[in-house]
């Protein structure tokens, strides 16, 4: 993962000493409203609010490269007496919390709206995630914190930043993560900062 974050950032700079007449980098902070649903073999459905971080070096005014941090805050389910689970290892009353966190690298497209004022920015990106997969289980009283280690996949968004003064916006955005047996949905909102 080291290597990954380190060639996103070459590429960031790369590509940012080659953009002219528009913002040579985006940074920004979003609140993150994720909801995660298990398949059959790990029944966690639940959503919570979380993080992401992301900052983009720009070729143009219309494509650039994104790295970001995303953490999906705590998903968690009871699970009944009768409910027998690999997740529990017997058939007993427990709780299973889920949280994941990692890093992701993103192509994006953008789409200026508002001519010279460029009032607003609509974009659609695409790449890959690495996430780790942490989770605490509890059977009666006792609490065990594990890992499921990491998931690695596709990741696509869709959103549109709101510019407003010289260097700030506000964006929103819905993104999908592609995570082994279940499907991972994030609505974000945040500012962002570009110079």
């Amino acid at each position: 993962m080291k290597r990954i974050i380190m060639a996103a950032a070459l590429i960031l700079i790369a590509f940012a000493a080659n953009a002219q007449d528009h913002p040579k980098f985006r940074a920004g902070i979003l609140a993150n409203f994720s909801d995660y649903d298990g398949d059959e073999s790990f029944p966690v459905s639940d959503s919570d609010v979380g993080l992401q971080l992301y900052a983009q070096g720009q070729v143009n005014s219309h494509f650039a490269v994104e790295i970001g941090y995303y953490n999906s805050g705590e998903f968690d389910t009871d699970l009944s007496p009768n409910t027998p689970s690999a997740q529990c290892g017997r058939e007993d009353f427990c709780s299973t919390e889920l949280s994941l966190s990692g890093f992701s690298l993103s192509a994006v497209g953008y789409l200026p709206i508002g001519g010279d004022d460029n009032d607003i920015d609509l974009f659609g990106k695409i790449g890959a995630y690495d996430f780790d997969i942490d989770i605490t289980q509890t059977i009666s009283s006792s609490s065990v914190p594990g890992s499921l280690g990491h998931s690695t996949g596709f990741a696509v968004g869709v959103g549109a930043i709101f510019n407003f003064g010289d260097n700030f916006g506000i964006r929103t955005g819905a993104d999908y993560f592609d995570v082994d047996n279940a499907d991972l949905w994030s609505l974000t909102m945040g500012l962002e900062y570009h110079f």
